[in-house]
């Protein structure tokens, strides 16, 4: 089948679970999953308005350089992110990038660390029903290459790698079932593998992006700690060093996707 949704809208013209058209956004848009978040990256944006509250979820677009960009927030999620991409490829998205937290799979990894995802570990249901297994969730090499570049023009040394995406937050977090031992028992064979951090959304912006094509998808990463040694906490949450860190990380995120404003927009081969 060919991987191309309908456009489906409300009675003002608008897509219909994101409230969003055309005129509402940027073409590049960064992807926090917390609604909050939106605001402080907006304070970064020159004209920056609010384009819309969907769902209790903001949209702000304005433009960073002259570039025309926007933030919003898709929830938590696979199922939600995958609705959002669905969305926003219908009315001219170029450049997607989730900027969110994760817990860390690697005791080597400080708490505060940057993770630069180039795969995800497909641990979600919602891109299975897309496509099997078989199909890889890949970040676009353009703006893997890109948000490395400004973690470099920033001073910061990132961990790239494989991330793991799942939908079941409790069983796989510092609040999971069954105690230290039982997280430990499912995060021990990724962390074996190198998997680097765990979270909820990757899995399905890579594939969904993938396969609709025309789509730039990555994803960037605060890190709050090794589950294996945090049961109980959120250390990055409470550390009074997130703002800055969650600060910073906007900063790279935007000098990315000014470096990715200057590449041609990809084209789909099967068009």
């Amino acid at each position: 089948m060919k991987y191309k949704s309908v456009k489906l809208t409300n009675n003002d013209g608008k897509m219909w679970h994101i409230g969003l058209d055309e005129n509402d956004i940027g073409k590049h848009l960064i992807l926090p999953g917390d609604p909050a978040r939106c605001e402080m990256v907006n304070k970064f944006f020159e004209n920056g308005r609010l384009a819309q509250v969907s769902r209790g979820n903001p949209t702000y677009t304005g433009t960073y350089k002259g570039i025309p960009v926007s933030v919003m927030s898709t929830g938590m999620g696979p199922m939600a992110v995958a609705v959002c991409v669905e969305e926003l490829k219908h009315i001219g998205a170029k450049t997607l990038i989730r900027m969110g937290t994760s817990g860390s799979l690697q005791p080597n990894i400080p708490d505060g660390s940057f993770v630069i995802a180039t795969g995800a570990v497909r641990g979600d249901m919602a891109s299975r029903q897309y496509i099997d297994l078989a199909y890889p969730a890949i970040a676009d090499i353009d703006v893997v290459n890109a948000l490395r570049q400004a973690c470099k023009e920033y001073g910061v040394k990132p961990y790239c790698g494989v991330i793991r995406s799942h939908d079941a937050f409790y069983l796989e977090s510092p609040g999971a079932h069954g105690g230290p031992e039982g997280v430990r028992e499912r995060i021990d064979k990724w962390t074996d593998a190198g998997v680097l951090s765990i979270e909820n959304e990757s899995s399905a912006l890579f594939t969904v992006s993938s396969l609709l094509g025309g789509l730039r998808a990555g994803t960037i990463l605060l890190t709050g700690g090794y589950l294996g040694n945090s049961y109980g906490a959120m250390s990055t949450s409470n550390d009074s060093e997130y703002p800055k860190r969650v600060e910073l990380m906007t900063k790279i995120t935007l000098r990315a996707i000014e470096i990715i404003d200057g590449l041609e927009d990809l084209v789909d081969v099967r068009e």
